[in-house]
């Protein structure tokens, strides 16, 4: 494993952790911020503290780009680590257990490592650029010919987005496709990565954890576009994903 990706897993495992023990006792954790959109609570700034500490341990001229503690600029400014401290973080306060900690690492403007650890399922996921994805030491790769009527989807959006997730959902759905929502998209693309899901649709969400998650993805075989298929996501307002025959369907359907 790369010495960037160690460091990463290491931070994300240790953040993890506490995670996990406070989802034990849900009546402590405290709500900062209760806004869906920008939701984060007492467990979000402890891990945060902990990756950071990792980072800056090994890396001290590197910069650091979180969620919850904004950017750190560094001596060395072309080393950027993205961190979001927990992903999913509404689901941990009810102990819904789809939830993670996100730490990918950047160069020169690109994710090359990319680590996502899901305690609740006690996973942790790692890809760097070029070397493929990995769950738990396993390789991981998407399924690669399902069948669309019987393919599982994962479906997220803001409530701006309602109505085009609806409509893309019966639309997979009179082909014979089913929804399974988690609420967390950057854990659906991972999903996709893995091979239990074969697709799915979300809006644009141009975040810490989707960076890393967006990674994953692409080194674990699958496809990710825009509302139109472009590979370009800088326009894009909604996402579409899955493997590439999947993926095709997707966007004709999206069409």
């Amino acid at each position: 494993m790369h010495a960037l990706a160690n460091i990463a897993l290491r931070a994300a495992n240790d953040a993890a952790e506490a995670l996990a023990h406070a989802s034990e006792r849900l009546d402590r954790i405290t709500i900062i911020d209760n806004n869906p959109d920008s939701f984060v609570t007492s467990l979000d700034e402890n891990a945060d503290k902990t990756i950071r500490y990792h980072i800056q341990k090994a890396f001290p001229t590197h910069s650091i780009n979180s969620r919850i503690s904004g950017f750190k600029k560094g001596v060395e400014k072309s080393t950027v680590w993205l961190i979001d401290p927990l992903v999913g973080g509404q689901n941990l306060a009810v102990g819904y257990p789809a939830y993670g900690v996100s730490v990918a690492c950047q160069i020169n403007g690109v994710v090359n490592h990319a680590v996502f650890v899901i305690p609740g399922l006690r996973e942790e996921i790692v890809a760097s650029r070029g070397k493929g994805a990995q769950l738990n030491s396993r390789r991981i790769r998407v399924n690669s010919d399902p069948h669309f009527g019987s393919s599982l989807f994962g479906y997220s959006c803001s409530p701006e987005f309602i109505n085009s997730q609806l409509a893309m959902q019966k639309a997979v759905a009179a082909q014979g496709g089913s929804a399974r929502i988690s609420g967390v998209p950057e854990i659906d693309l991972i999903n996709t990565a893995s091979g239990r899901l074969d697709g799915g649709w979300s809006n644009q969400r141009d975040t810490h954890a989707m960076a890393g998650a967006l990674l994953i993805l692409q080194e674990a075989g699958g496809l990710i576009g825009s509302e139109t298929g472009n590979p370009k996501l800088s326009d894009a307002k909604e996402l579409v994903y899955g493997g590439p025959s999947v993926f095709k369907q997707l966007t004709r359907i999206r069409a």
